[in-house]
């Protein structure tokens, strides 16, 4: 019959061997680095259908794996947004509450949208995108980058009464944050703050769209008087000549004298 002592030996005798196996592992890892992460590296395994698969030790390499395609599908969004824009530009988004960066975001114009992103990834897509290669200047800090299409002005206006709105707050209430423009680019060319809210001045599609209707209805309405001139002096050149058959003598010059010769 087995002594009753024996579990616990026998237990005593399994921790004993795996501290001893421990010991030896950071030993051996004194004397040659990196064996531990050799003995992290993947393993194959044989599943009964004889394939053979990858098998991670450290279970840290699948969220890692997720976080790059996140960081991908973020990029491909960015430049696409870039690739629809006309100016992008940074705002510093400390202090505000996840609602307040929501109620502005359902105030911009229609054709511009605003994303909170890592500044890397903001200045890889750039980068990627032609004309927007000099966003990197801006990348400092946390932003929050607006994407402007083609109203320009309509945007940055939208910037500018959110900037105004955040003031007021601020007389109020000192602790109340107030953005700041990190900078932006258009066109291919970095914009510092001022620069970008000079852009406020910009004439809107639909003014552009209404001056060249204008012009364009302009040029019949001229072009029909300047026709009309050109019947009334000919008429008045034929009835000169036809007054000047009654008297042989006279000349087309006499009917229609030059000018004057300069002394």
């Amino acid at each position: 019959m087995p002594s009753p002592s024996a579990p616990c030996a026998f237990r005593v005798s399994i921790l004993v061997g795996a501290f001893t196996a421990l010991a030896l592992i950071r030993t051996l890892d004194t004397q040659s680095p990196g064996l531990s992460s050799t003995l992290a590296r993947p393993t194959t395994g044989v599943f009964s259908n004889g394939l053979s698969q990858t098998l991670p030790r450290n279970r840290e390499l699948v969220p890692n794996a997720l976080s790059r395609q996140r960081k991908e599908e973020t990029v491909a969004f960015l430049k696409d947004n870039m690739e629809k824009s006309e100016l992008v530009f940074g705002m510093r988004y400390n202090g505000f509450k996840v609602k307040e960066i929501e109620a502005l975001r359902k105030k911009l114009p229609e054709d511009s949208s605003m994303r909170i992103a890592m500044n890397t990834l903001v200045k890889r897509a750039g980068e990627e995108v032609s004309g927007f290669e000099g966003i990197g200047p801006a990348c400092k800090g946390d932003n929050a980058w607006w994407f402007v299409g083609e109203n320009i002005a309509s945007g940055v206006k939208a910037y500018l009464a959110f900037e105004e709105e955040c003031k007021k707050a601020n007389k109020a209430d000192p602790e109340a944050p107030v953005p700041v423009l990190t900078g932006g680019v258009m066109d291919g060319k970095f914009l510092d703050e001022a620069a970008i809210k000079s852009l406020k001045n910009l004439p809107t599609r639909q003014e552009v769209i209404a001056k060249i209707a204008g012009s364009i209805k302009a040029v019949p309405t001229k072009l029909a008087r300047s026709v009309k001139q050109v019947p009334q002096k000919m008429a008045v050149g034929v009835s000169k000549l036809a007054d000047g058959d009654d008297n042989k003598d006279l000349i087309i010059g006499d009917i229609f004298p030059k000018a004057e010769a300069e002394a």
